[in-house]
């Protein structure tokens, strides 16, 4: 197993270091995209409004409880 990164264009995944296969090997691929941030809306993000951050801490907080209850049994 190896992680590989590699550039797509025109339908092609291109491995940016030659790969160790033999002609025909037929391998698994997973994909996993780069962090890039001209797909973030950062200002969205920043502007989270006070019932947002409740209703997370209230279900990081019940997540939490579940963790402990399950740890108890």
């Amino acid at each position: 197993m190896a992680s590989v990164e590699a550039e797509y264009e025109n339908g092609v995944l291109r491995p940016m270091r030659p790969l160790h296969l033999q002609p025909g090997e037929r391998v698994h691929i997973i994909v996993k995209r780069q962090p890039d941030a001209s797909r973030w809306n950062l200002e969205r993000l920043a502007n989270v409004s006070d019932d947002e951050r409740e209703l997370a801490a209230a279900g990081i907080d019940d997540w939490a409880r579940s963790l402990q209850d399950e740890d108890n049994r």
